[in-house]
């Protein structure tokens, strides 16, 4: 009592229930918002919300919002939130779902998740808000893309595809459940192409680990693999190449050349008499009245091949 309840919110989860409670107040007309947030669990009387001694963990909750007038001494708005927790909707491994219920979810031509149902939450174990602009496809798993590509075939020529045989799809915590899916699309009138994809999916089989909210396994191959990964990218946009190198030594090279010469030039003082010449020029052969300094036969001013101030002059 007497705390902030946004200090128990995850902090992934912070931006999108500030963004709630904006809604909210800007627009009151919205009776109750909802969404899915993780609150921080409680760990005894002992312990209780300490973040000192042991790991911080966090539950999935759908939360539904509403504001609240109270009319006393002064006018107050409360916020009211009705918090229902979320559990995982498998009890023993590669449960069977007799009746499964269905959820939604919607990408972009792209493969990018535009959104999902938060019926998908105690099934897939992801929060709407973590899984925004992230590709659908990898979700798929890869021994059933085959099958998949051929889906998305007929869902491009037909603009949808009915009840198919199960695929897998992955779990937050890294395991895979057997869903099928009835598929529909949107084309776009005016362009003739495909704005977004549409999945209705029915569970028919559970994950082999039934916590679909556990953190994934850290698989040491994998994450070897992402490092490699990134050392690639890193290799081919920070470390110099061997022909980068040698041109970079020979640009080195021909610039302390050009140092010493520039230095010899500026050591052996030149005789005025001899390379800068002034000379002054008819002005009924000119443009200008009195011609410019001459050096090495070039003007700055003018390149009249026929200039008679360029005859003669010695090279500088």
């Amino acid at each position: 009592i007497g705390r902030s309840f946004i200090d128990f919110v995850h902090p992934r989860d912070c931006q999108t229930f500030a963004s709630q409670i904006t809604n909210g107040l800007a627009v009151p007309k919205i009776v109750n918002s909802t969404m899915v947030c993780r609150i921080r669990r409680y760990r005894g009387l002992t312990t209780g919300f300490g973040v000192k001694d042991s790991v911080v963990t966090f539950m999935p909750f759908f939360l539904k919002f509403c504001f609240k007038n109270i009319s006393g001494e002064e006018k107050l708005i409360y916020l009211v939130i009705q918090a229902t927790p979320f559990f995982s909707a498998f009890r023993i491994p590669n449960e069977v779902v007799a009746k499964p219920i269905p959820f939604v979810i919607r990408h972009g031509a792209n493969g990018n998740l535009e959104y999902i149902d938060p019926e998908s939450v105690p099934y897939l174990g992801y929060l709407p808000q973590d899984m925004t602009d992230k590709d659908a496809l990898q979700l798929y798993h890869p021994e059933d893309l085959d099958y998949l590509q051929h889906v998305y075939e007929i869902i491009v020529k037909e603009g949808g595809a009915p009840r198919g045989r199960a695929y897998r799809i992955m779990a937050q915590n890294g395991g895979y459940l057997k869903v099928e899916t009835e598929w529909s699309s949107f084309i776009n009138p005016w362009s003739k192409r495909l704005e977004f994809v549409i999945g209705k999916h029915f569970i028919i089989e559970g994950p082999a680990n039934p916590d679909v909210f556990q953190s994934p396994d850290k698989d040491e191959a994998k994450i070897k693999a992402q490092k490699c990964r990134e050392n690639i990218v890193r290799i081919m946009n920070e470390v110099l190449t061997k022909p980068a190198e040698a041109a970079k030594q020979l640009m080195t090279k021909r610039c302390q050349k050009l140092a010493t010469f520039m230095e010899s030039l500026m050591e052996d003082q030149p005789k005025l008499d001899e390379e800068l010449r002034l000379e002054i020029q008819d002005p009924d052969h000119s443009y200008y009245e009195r011609d410019s300094v001459m050096l090495g036969g070039i003007s700055p001013h003018h390149e009249h091949s026929d200039s008679k101030s360029s005859i003669g002059t010695p090279l500088s």
